[in-house]
């Protein structure tokens, strides 16, 4: 009974310690967009929440991207995030270019790309890269590493595979999500 009592009594001291802040908007951005879908926009916004704990503060960082109609209803959304991370380490969570709108297989529908990258790394490492794109309200993406240089001339990371999805669109459609990759894997 004692050690329960003693176990509970850390439990609360623990969670008292924990103090949420509010979440700050780190970038955010709006688009217009117009295909079959019909007239519609995209918004887009990173934010940080710090939290403050006993043993040091935590870091999140969330990416919220959805694609609306004229009336609101949303079509699609991107989530992702970078969880837990400790505050005494990079932690990133940022667009590498602006959201680009295209329709390359000209079908009506427009391709929304959108590339960006994530990390939590106390170490010189790849980050996560990943460009997600949306045709219609289909999802394709890519994924795989940043490269960054070793030291000796060498890179390392860069690494990226095709989800099905975006392997069987149009090949034209492909080739430009390889064209992306390769312009904007490099961290130097």
């Amino acid at each position: 009974m004692r050690k329960t009592a003693l176990l509970l009594a850390v439990a609360a001291s623990l969670l008292s310690t924990a103090v949420p802040a509010a979440e700050e908007v780190v970038s955010s951005f709006t688009s217009a967009v117009n295909d079959k879908l019909g007239k519609g926009s995209i918004k887009g916004v990173i934010t940080r929440q710090v939290t403050s704990a006993k043993y040091g503060n935590k870091v999140d960082l969330n990416l919220k991207i959805e694609r609306t109609d004229r009336k609101g209803k949303v079509l699609w959304t991107v989530r992702d995030f970078v969880r837990d991370c400790t505050d005494d380490v990079d932690v990133e969570l940022e667009m590498l270019a602006p959201i680009s709108i295209t329709d390359i297989d000209d079908n009506g529908l427009n391709e929304i790309w959108m590339p960006y990258k994530m990390a939590c790394r106390g170490d010189v490492s790849p980050a996560v890269m990943k460009i997600i794109m949306y045709e219609g309200t289909k999802k394709h993406a890519m994924r795989g590493t940043t490269r960054i240089p070793t030291g000796d001339g060498e890179t390392e990371g860069g690494e990226h595979t095709a989800d099905s999805a975006l392997e069987n669109a149009d090949p034209m459609i492909l080739h430009h999500a390889e064209h992306l990759w390769k312009k904007l894997e490099s961290e130097f």
